[in-house]
């Protein structure tokens, strides 16, 4: 599981949670899917690293910009 916080001040504005549903014995060079909090589903490879797949899941954020 890897979770993504996003805090201003020490008040979490956005959190991103998701769990890797792919077969353990799957290669670091396949993509694996992971399933967002949100019920979305992501592919990632992770040969490319942690900070790759935060930025993902961070993607699925729809930023209300008028706050």
């Amino acid at each position: 599981m890897i979770t993504v916080n996003i805090l201003i001040n020490g008040k979490t504005i956005y959190t991103r949670s998701a769990v890797n549903k792919s077969s353990p014995d799957v290669t670091e060079l396949v993509n694996n899917t992971y399933a967002v909090d949100t019920g979305v589903y992501i592919k990632h490879k992770p040969v490319e690293g942690a900070v790759a797949l935060a930025k993902k899941m961070l993607d699925t954020i729809k930023e209300n910009k008028g706050e």
